[in-house]
């Protein structure tokens, strides 16, 4: 990888100084005042990142109060993908967080849950067939049912990965499951809104007032469906390992109700325990990782379970 990574910053012009950030997905280099360069190394096919550009090109800008990202060029250089993006202008809202003080922090989950909400605002491109903009398994076609046929097809797919994981470290999984499943059984009758998938503040830029000026990366668990998804996985992400303390998601929780009513609480339980099945084999393949275990603790909240019908 090394070579191929010095080989494509020549051609671009880029040098190594001019790294940024390196995360699981992508290195990530400035390449000009205005744009970035990203190379994955064999995280991300040149198919689906020409279909994250669609995505992007395809989405109404004027409909969300902040920036949206912006594909210039996608290449495959020395069997690497590598994109060139536009730049955009802010600071990550979970390096903010924690230096913020009680009344600061409320005001900055009320713009956190302001930018959720606007996503919804969004649509996906013109002729979108399927409920997952990434579905090499062919699970999300919009004509073999609705929203939730398509989460219980999904749900089945991701069990026969790590369900016997679950069973193993999560009180009553199966009879659990069946409750699950026992509601993705019944019709969905909610809107169709476009879903980020993976709303967290490093996924937000703000500016130095706090304000939200960028939303980054969506991708791998953007869907049309239920906005309340992102929602749901934002309240949890919000604070998802207790670095900030202080209950941060149990105030988030608070914001959210109080602006959506109570009513959202049980469908909020439902999508984070449905995500916690669906992403807990994300970043390791044997059930071995910090995620991991943060998906069972999740699982094993009874409060979520009694909740979510």
């Amino acid at each position: 990888m090394e070579a191929a990574r010095e080989r494509i910053l020549h051609k671009y012009g880029v040098s190594p100084q001019a790294r940024l950030s390196g995360g699981m997905e992508a290195e990530v280099y400035a390449c000009g005042p205005d744009a970035v360069l990203k190379l994955y190394p064999g995280t991300a096919s040149l198919a689906e990142m020409r279909t994250l550009q669609a995505l992007y090109d395809s989405l109404q800008r004027e409909r969300v109060p902040y920036v949206l990202p912006w594909i210039h060029t996608v290449a495959e250089e020395a069997g690497v993908v590598v994109t060139v993006e536009q730049r955009l202008a802010g600071t990550r809202m979970s390096e903010l967080l924690p230096s913020l003080g009680a009344d600061a922090l409320e005001a900055a989950m009320g713009r956190y849950l302001d930018a959720a909400l606007a996503v919804s605002n969004l649509s996906p491109p013109p002729g979108f067939d399927r409920y997952k903009l990434f579905d090499p398994e062919g699970i999300s076609r919009r004509a073999n049912g609705d929203w939730h046929r398509f989460l219980a097809r999904y749900l089945a797919l991701k069990l026969a990965q790590v369900g016997r994981c679950l069973e193993r470290d999560v009180p009553q999984f199966a009879d659990r499951v069946r409750e699950l499943q026992a509601v993705l059984d019944q019709p969905y009758r909610g809107d169709y809104r476009l879903v980020h998938g993976d709303f967290f503040p490093g996924n937000l830029l703000v500016d130095g007032k706090g304000r939200v000026t960028a939303l980054l990366d969506f991708g791998l668990l953007t869907m049309y469906g239920d906005s309340l998804f992102d929602i749901a996985t934002g309240w949890v992400f919000f604070d998802m390992y207790d670095e900030l303390g202080a209950r941060a998601c149990e105030r988030y929780l608070a914001v959210i109700l109080n602006r959506l009513g109570e009513g959202v609480r049980g469908v909020l339980y439902r999508y984070v325990l449905l995500y916690s099945i669906l992403s807990a084999n994300t970043y390791s393949p044997t059930c071995a990782d910090g995620h991991y275990r943060w998906c069972v603790a999740n699982l094993s909240n009874a409060q979520y379970w009694d909740a979510i019908e």
